[in-house]
């Protein structure tokens, strides 16, 4: 069951860093901040890619709510489209009040994984959204989640294929995930170090594998639609995949 001030506090996320440059949904917002503030499992919270730190921000507040003692995060930062100067960065979690209550890795993620030792309550997944970049990144943390952590993958039915095709090949299929599903374009999964504890959810998670597979066409390859109908016709596939906002309550039961 969730406190009065966790409860309050994922209500109120998205206003908190509204002035925080990002691209994620008020939804998203919302879970980000339910899943920092859950704790499933024993662990960290390791953020891959951090943009200009919205996301960051929202699983710091929240860590610091359920007595974590930090978040950590790692982005090269490389100056670009989807990059931000270090300063920037800085700046904002300076703002929200979490500058150091994050240890931020300013450096390729598959650079950090050799070091990286500390099992995970939650692997949030926001980098290079290709396919060897999603890849690379699961393979390289993932084998760190604590039993009953959650891994979530930003993106995973926009039109990209990294984070669609790793959620449906390597967390779907993998016995050792169980709850699995949508909130927006977030693919999450908890894993259990216990296939036994994963069996009651995969059926569920196969009839979300074939939801999904029929985008893969649309976006494999790194080749994004550009066509009309082609943009149509995966939406009108996506439509077709439970990814609806649940209340608080309702996803912890489904969790469970």
């Amino acid at each position: 069951m969730l406190g009065k001030t966790l409860t309050e506090y994922v209500t109120a996320a998205p206003e908190i860093v509204k002035n925080v440059g990002g691209y994620l949904s008020d939804r998203e917002i919302r879970f980000l901040a339910l899943l920092g503030g859950s704790r499933l499992a024993d662990g960290e919270i390791l953020e891959i890619g951090s943009f200009q730190g919205k996301s960051t921000v929202i699983l710091a507040k929240a860590a610091n709510l359920v007595g974590d003692a930090r978040i950590s995060a790692v982005d090269p930062l490389v100056v670009g489209e989807y990059n931000s100067p270090r300063e920037l960065i800085d700046k904002n979690l300076s703002d929200a009040g979490v500058k150091d209550f994050v240890d931020f890795h300013q450096m390729m993620s598959h650079e950090l994984a050799p070091e990286w030792s500390q099992p995970l309550r939650l692997l949030w997944i926001d980098g290079d959204h290709s396919y060897v970049g999603a890849s690379t990144d699961f393979n390289g943390f993932a084998h760190h989640l604590a039993d009953g952590g959650i891994i979530a993958f930003h993106d995973t039915i926009n039109f990209y294929d990294g984070s669609l095709r790793v959620f449906m090949e390597d967390v779907l299929l993998n016995e050792h995930f169980g709850a699995a599903g949508l909130w927006g374009t977030i693919g999450w999964a908890r894993y259990h170090t216990d296939p036994a504890f994963a069996l009651q959810h995969r059926q569920r998670n196969l009839d979300l594998y074939r939801r999904l597979s029929r985008l893969v066409p649309y976006v494999a390859f790194g080749n994004a639609p550009t066509d009309w109908w082609s943009k149509a016709s995966f939406r009108f596939h996506r439509c077709r995949v439970p990814h609806q906002e649940l209340a608080p309550e309702k996803w912890l039961k489904a969790v469970a």
